[in-house]
């Protein structure tokens, strides 16, 4: 009942908003969990051209395809979230964070007629493996595999023009020069404001965090290192696949 009688409206409202609103290609954040997708976010949130959705929609979950026509059935909900979010006049895009999003660059670019950006966060999937469950904090959010299976599939992106492949390392220690290559393959200006982003972010929270976003710091990088780790880190790296997926990304 919901779906017949709102959707429709909602896409309706939504598609004119959107059509007001936003010229430039949509931006799409992917990668596994627990790599940096919020923060990214929250950081790209802070420029005054980008609109960035606060929360996961997970538009293409459950999408599918036949006789050569896609169906995005849950994509009401980036309408939803204009209609529901404030949109600073200045934005002439959107970004939507889900990191399941670089499973599904293909139907993103059929979805835009190829006109998108995405931007792939990889992270040493030693430190992944070691994240806690925010509403769960006995239990790991990332497992071994999945991992594996989702930094396999984004190598397929790697030399596709419309994916900007980072590091999570990398914008935690090398900011400035980090955040120029994203907004260079935006083709936005890099803008004090997304420089200073902290003081800029409208994404202040997000339910993947244990708190509200925090400063940029390295604390958790190398955290395998560690002394206590040892068994969760070797089910990772005595799989072949995922040291060869250390090796490409220059971990090891």
């Amino acid at each position: 009942m919901f779906k017949r009688i709102f959707i429709p409206a909602i896409n309706w409202m939504g598609s004119r908003i959107e059509k007001r609103h936003f010229t430039a290609p949509p931006v799409y954040i992917g990668g596994c969990g627990r790599s940096g997708t919020t923060l990214l976010l929250s950081i790209l949130s802070a420029h005054n051209e980008i609109f960035a959705c606060p929360r996961e929609l997970n538009l293409f979950e459950g999408a599918w395809e036949r006789n050569q026509r896609l169906t995005v059935p849950k994509f009401y909900r980036l309408y939803r979230t204009f209609i529901s979010e404030k949109i600073k006049p200045t934005a002439n895009r959107y970004c939507e964070k889900s990191p399941s999003n670089i499973r599904h660059v293909e139907w993103i670019s059929r979805l835009h007629g190829g006109n998108f950006k995405m931007i792939q966060i990889i992270r040493d999937g030693r430190d992944v493996v070691l994240s806690r469950h925010p509403r769960n904090p006995e239990k790991y959010w990332v497992t071994p595999e999945r991992w594996i299976d989702d930094v396999a599939t984004g190598m397929n992106y790697l030399e596709h023009p419309n994916v900007h492949t980072i590091r999570y390392e990398d914008l935690v220690s090398d900011f400035d020069n980090t955040i120029t290559g994203i907004c260079n393959f935006l083709e936005i200006e890099v803008s004090a404001e997304i420089l200073h982003w902290h003081d800029h972010t409208t994404v202040q929270k997000n339910k993947a965090l244990f708190s509200n976003i925090q400063e940029i710091n390295k604390d958790a990088v190398g955290k395998w290192k560690k002394t206590g780790f040892e068994d969760r880190v070797k089910q990772l790296t005595e799989n072949p696949e995922a040291i060869g997926l250390l090796k490409k990304m220059n971990y090891i």
